[in-house]
């Protein structure tokens, strides 16, 4: 009996100890989840803290951007103001989404985004005034200093939301180091559970050895990013213990210093740096030590030997030990050298355009005085030069209608006159001539109609030219159709006529020997402007041109005519047999 209760008591023994081993194990997959969940808060905080800083660099130089403008009035310092304002909406969708799981920080940020957004609005403002030439209205703007009180309010939101951001910081460093020492004593029992058990239970003692292996690879991992994160920060990043000796000098402090690590580390920080008694910095590595949270902005820094020197600002946070006792600190320091400047420059530019608005403002209103009287004068000859050209209007408009009119006399004339020709070519002649004259005609008669009297709309004028010549031809529309692609274009009288007539000439052309004996076809007549030239085309779908003819050098009087005109236009001339006949025409606008 006693061998089968011994039995018993090691089952039960075992049972127990595996229900240990997996509970063992279960507390260090949370630990160790803790751990990795508190570094990505981490990253997350000094992911906030630094757009934060940058939003207020970018809203500086948004601020520069405006006031060089307003004092200039070179619109290339827009592009600054541009630049900074899409770089600050950027960082504030960022910051959205950096902030979505802090209720708080949220909120918060929603009347962050309020101000920064009315301080954008306010700027706008001024530049628009600006560009109006309003200098009064831009002056009084300026006066009320609107952009000084959101700017104010937009610090002291920024360093409400970076405290916040710090305590949650120190929250996360705090449950980082229970989490470690959580899973140290996690591993410790385990181990010793599994000595005592491994004779008996060898397996479950390997169980325990893989799942120690996993929990130092996470800390490995852990402890390479945190050297990434060292080494790739462009901010300086020391650490020093409990004398003030620096423990921790990453990349981003030897290029601010100049001062290279190993003359860095195991040395007390003021005998490194000895600017920093100088200007009371020390006071702040007690506070930290202390077990404060110091920020520190703006402090002038000056290394002889490295020729270094500029402004920070310095961010102090103290190292706890498990027990929760200061054993030193870290500090993430930030050149602040050319927001500084910025800064100051700033407020001379602001001081000088207040200087310069003021005195404008007075020339300003001497010259007003002087213009309003000037646009008195003015108003009383603008009236007299507006009846007048009302008079020459008319007498424009009647000299195109006269016009018009003799020419169509003429062409009713010739057409009557034709009535008593019997010789088929004498009568082509005329009929030519006095399709000429009728495209002539029209485009006075166009002028009369349009509002502008010096140009007219060329692709009305071709449609009612063409609509005419298949009138004169007495063409079928059905046999023949007409394909127009005109962009709106507007000419001249003087190379309307010639363009008029050139059209003109080769439609009739094709009228005449392009669809023999009632064959079908198609004219096109297009007219496109390319950059500083255009491209007139003509060309229809009949038998095709003779290639024994050479058009420049015809007997055709309405070929020669062709040519003749093109060269009036200065352009040149050439004809395209493939498949159709072509003649496209390129003169300069």
């Amino acid at each position: 009996m006693s061998f089968f209760s011994e039995i018993n008591t090691v089952k039960a023994g075992l049972v127990f100890i595996l229900i240990l081993i997996i509970g063992i194990g279960v507390a260090s997959y949370r630990n160790i989840d803790e751990v990795f969940k508190a570094a990505e808060w981490r990253t997350n905080s000094y992911n906030v803290l630094n757009t934060t800083e940058d939003i207020l660099t970018q809203i500086v130089s948004a601020e520069e951007g405006q006031r060089s403008y307003l004092i200039t009035g070179d619109e290339s310092y827009l592009d600054l103001y541009e630049k900074s304002y899409n770089n600050v909406k950027l960082n504030l969708s960022n910051l959205k989404i950096l902030l979505k799981d802090n209720k708080e920080q949220s909120k918060r940020l929603i009347q962050y985004d309020s101000l920064i957004a009315y301080r954008f609005k306010n700027l706008q403002l001024t530049i628009d005034v600006m560009k109006s030439s309003n200098m009064q209205k831009a002056a009084e703007i300026i006066k009320r200093k609107i952009g000084r009180t959101y700017m104010q309010k937009i610090y002291e939101m920024t360093a409400k939301i970076e405290s916040d951001e710090y305590n949650l910081l120190q929250a996360r460093d705090q449950l980082l180091i229970i989490n470690v020492k959580n899973t140290f004593v996690t591993i410790i029992i385990g181990t010793l559970v599994s000595c005592i058990i491994f004779l008996t239970v060898f397996y479950i003692l390997d169980r325990e050895i893989n799942e120690r292996k996993k929990v130092e690879a996470a800390i490995r991992r852990e402890m390479e990013f945190s050297d990434r994160l060292l080494n790739s920060s462009i901010d300086g990043i020391v650490a020093f213990d409990s004398e003030c000796k620096y423990t921790l000098w990453n990349p981003g402090m030897e290029t601010m210093t100049g001062i290279s690590k190993s003359k860095a580390l195991g040395k007390i920080a003021f005998e490194v740096l000895p600017f920093l008694k100088e200007i009371g910095e020390d006071k702040y590595f007690y506070e930290t030590l202390k077990g404060n949270y110091v920020i520190a902005k703006d402090r002038w820094y000056s290394i002889p030997e490295t020729e270094k020197e500029g402004y920070f600002e310095a961010y102090y946070s103290p190292i706890l030990d498990i027990n929760k006792k200061v054993v030193g600190g870290i500090s993430i320091l930030r050149d602040s050298t050319q927001r500084k400047f910025s800064l100051e420059a700033l407020e001379r530019t602001k001081e000088e355009l207040e200087r310069r608005v003021i005195e404008r403002t007075a020339a300003l209103s001497k010259v007003n005085e002087d213009l309003r009287n000037e646009i008195i004068e003015r108003k009383k000859a603008e009236e007299q030069i507006s009846s007048s050209l009302q008079e020459k209007v008319v007498l424009l408009r009647e000299i195109h209608h006269r016009v018009k009119n003799n020419l169509q006399v003429i062409s009713s004339l010739l057409n009557l006159q034709s009535s008593y020709i019997e010789d088929k070519k004498a009568l082509e002649i005329f009929r030519e001539s006095k399709d000429r004259i009728r495209s002539m005609a029209l485009i006075h008669e166009k002028l009369y109609q349009s509002k502008d009297l010096n140009k007219i709309e060329f692709s009305e004028y071709v449609k009612s030219l063409i609509n005419d010549l298949f009138s004169s031809y007495n063409v079928n529309t059905e046999r023949i159709t007409l394909k127009c692609d005109l962009e709106g274009i507007s000419f001249e009288i003087d190379i309307a006529i010639l363009c008029g007539l050139i059209i003109n000439e080769l439609v009739s052309n094709s009228f005449k020997h392009a669809f023999p004996a009632g064959q079908k076809g198609e004219i096109y007549v297009g007219l496109k402007q390319d950059q500083n030239k255009f491209i007139l085309i003509v060309k229809d779908t009949g038998i095709g041109f003779p290639s024994n003819i050479d058009f420049r050098k015809t007997e055709s009087l309405g070929l020669q005519l062709v040519n003749t005109l093109t060269e009036q236009l200065g352009g040149k001339i050439d004809l395209n047999k493939k498949g159709c006949t072509e003649f496209k025409i390129e003169f300069e606008a």
